[in-house]
């Protein structure tokens, strides 16, 4: 809820010209520079301490999902905290079936498979 307050508040302020335009856009990307640099430093990190992948292909493009972090991927997750949130308050807090999608399932001989 903060974070959503925060983000109306700025974007009202720039809207209504009682925050300049330099000033919002040179906010935005400091923010998100900011955001960016904290995401490679711990992947740079964890990756320098724990050593957990063989090939650096893995940690380019660990490397490469800090940039989209930030946008567009916190902006969905903020929304889908949003909703968690209203059914929460609405008092809906059953579990849903998930289907999935995508990958097939395959059969290991002698362990039974979930239905």
């Amino acid at each position: 809820m903060i974070e959503i307050g925060g983000l109306l508040t700025i974007l009202l302020a720039a809207s209504l010209g009682m925050l300049s335009r330099d000033f919002f856009i040179q906010f935005m990307i400091f923010g998100y520079a900011f955001a960016t640099v904290i995401s490679l430093g711990s992947v740079l990190q964890e990756e320098l301490t724990y050593k957990r992948y063989n090939d650096w292909k893995d940690v380019a493009g660990l490397v490469s999902y800090c940039f989209l972090e930030h946008f567009p991927y916190r902006q969905l997750h903020m929304v889908w905290r949003l909703q968690g949130l209203w059914q929460y308050l609405r008092g809906d807090m059953t579990w849903r079936p998930l289907e999935r999608k995508g990958l097939q399932s395959t059969s290991v001989p002698g362990v039974p498979t979930a239905r």
